[in-house]
C-alpha cells in the first residue's frame, strides 16, 4: 500500500487522477489514502515522482482480491461471459490472473463500478491496459453502461465495447484487405488459427445467439 506525506503534497491531484480503485481523494490541497480501498498497484507512485510525495509501505491487513468459485452460480457465469465473447477461464487480466469468471461474479453480484470491480477481483490493479476492455465488455453485456467525463484518465469507456474484430464494417474489410480480417474473423468464429487446425483463441467465444447457437 501508499502513503502520502503531508509535507511533499503540493496538492496537483496526479494520484487521484490515475487511482483505479478510488482510494485517493483531497482534503483541501492534500492528498489522503484509503487504506482499506489501496490495492497497491503503486500507479500514484509513479504519478508523484517529480514530487515524491507518496511512499510505499507494508500493508497490515494484506488480502486476496478475488471471488471463489464456491460463491457464485457457475452456469450464470457461463452465460454473462458468452454473452461478452469470453471464455470464462480467460485470464483477462495479466498482470493478476484474474479471470473473466471472477469478474462476471462480482457484475452479477451487483458490482457496477469499474472501481469496485477492481476491489473486488483485483482486475486493473497493476497495469490496467489489456483487462479495461473485457471488463468493460462484461458490464455491458449485463446492461451497465458506464460514462465518464471526457478528462476522465482512468477509464475511457468510447470504444471499450463496440470496437472489435466482429464490428468491422465489410467496407472496411474489404478497403484493407492486406490485414485479412475477414479471414481473421473466420478464425475467432471457429476457434482456429489461420492456415491450422490448432485451436489459437481460446480467450475469445465464437457470436452465439440466444440459444447458444453459432451466430
Amino acid at each position: 500500500m501508499v502513503a502520502v506525506s503531508g509535507e511533499a503534497c503540493v496538492g496537483c491531484r496526479q494520484c487521484v487522477a490515475v487511482c483505479p480503485a478510488d482510494a485517493l481523494s483531497m482534503e483541501g490541497r492534500q492528498a489522503v489514502v484509503d487504506e482499506s480501498a489501496c490495492v497497491g498497484c503503486f500507479k500514484c507512485v509513479e504519478a508523484c515522482a517529480p514530487f515524491g510525495a507518496i511512499s510505499v509501505v507494508r500493508d497490515p491487513n494484506p488480502r486476496v482480491l478475488t471471488v471463489p468459485a464456491e460463491e457464485y452460480s457457475q452456469p450464470e457465469v457461463d452465460e454473462l461471459c458468452r454473452r461478452a465473447r469470453l471464455s470464462p477461464d480467460a485470464k483477462v487480466c495479466v498482470c493478476t490472473g484474474t479471470s473473466a469468471a471472477e469478474i462476471a461474479a462480482a457484475v452479477l453480484a451487483g458490482v457496477e463500478e469499474p472501481e469496485q470491480l477492481t476491489l473486488a477481483t483485483g482486475v486493473r490493479s497493476k497495469c490496467g491496459m489489456w483487462c479495461l476492455t473485457p471488463t468493460m465488455r462484461l458490464l455491458a453485456a449485463h446492461g451497465v453502461e458506464v460514462t465518464r467525463p471526457y478528462n476522465d484518465r482512468r477509464l475511457y469507456p468510447d470504444g471499450c465495447t463496440d470496437v472489435a474484430i466482429w464490428t468491422i464494417p465489410d467496407d472496411v474489410a474489404d478497403k484493407y484487405p492486406e490485414y485479412r480480417l475477414r479471414e481473421n474473423l473466420a478464425a475467432v468464429e471457429s476457434g482456429l488459427a489461420l492456415n491450422s487446425p490448432t485451436p489459437w483463441f481460446p480467450d475469445v467465444q465464437p457470436g452465439q445467439d440466444l440459444d447458444g447457437n453459432p451466430a
